[in-house]
């Protein structure tokens, strides 16, 4: 069979797997284990796109993962992480029963920085409710390794159980990031952990 067919079947079918990966999610609520939140529109679940992420953790997206990145999570226990480790060499935030509310705020910026993203910084730390579980919500910035600028917000709350909820938005600090923001806002505002 000629190199050039092989590529190009190569290719068709390597979309093929990436399309069957990818599925919509719908505007209403969304399942979070025993949490929930409401979405406003329509998102892409990109979820099985993304290998490392715990299993979790869901991610959405509205203009592809490169754009825009959703992460919403069940309730994480004790062990839990967003981020799983490559290697034994190379552990990843995992959540800690007794984490302070500071120590959420590490364990969020620490896991940005095992999705690959350099110089994350976070700011403005302020309370938020996830219903009737009080948290904290911060705003972040990072980089990708190529330089691009990516603005985040991340919100953590810990349930009666214990468990951690986290919601984080990632996109590009120029124009990606406000064009998806009021989305956002209104999800963190219909959150509800377990």
């Amino acid at each position: 069979m000629n190199q050039r067919l092989v590529a190009v079947l190569l290719t068709l079918s390597l979309s093929l797997v990436g399309c069957a990966a990818v599925t919509s999610v719908p505007a209403g609520p969304m399942a979070l284990g025993a949490g929930q939140v409401t979405l406003g529109r329509a998102w892409s679940d990109i979820s099985l796109i993304m290998p490392a992420r715990s299993k979790k953790v869901h991610l959405l997206s509205l203009e592809g993962p490169l754009l825009n990145r959703l992460y919403v999570t069940e309730g994480m226990k004790a062990g839990d992480y967003m981020i799983r480790p490559l290697a034994k060499e190379l552990p990843t935030p995992t959540v800690r029963a007794d984490m302070s509310m500071s120590e959420q705020i590490e364990f969020l910026a620490d896991s940005v920085a095992a999705m690959d993203y350099i110089h994350v910084e976070t700011s403005h730390p302020r309370p938020v409710m996830f219903g009737a579980s009080r948290g904290v919500r911060i705003d972040i910035t990072a980089e990708t390794r190529d330089g691009l600028e990516i603005k985040g917000v991340g919100t953590v709350a810990r349930d009666s159980a214990g468990q951690l909820y986290v919601i984080l938005y990632l996109a590009p600090a120029e124009y990606y990031f406000d064009a998806g923001l009021a989305e956002v806002e209104s999800i963190i505002a219909t959150a509800r952990a377990g």
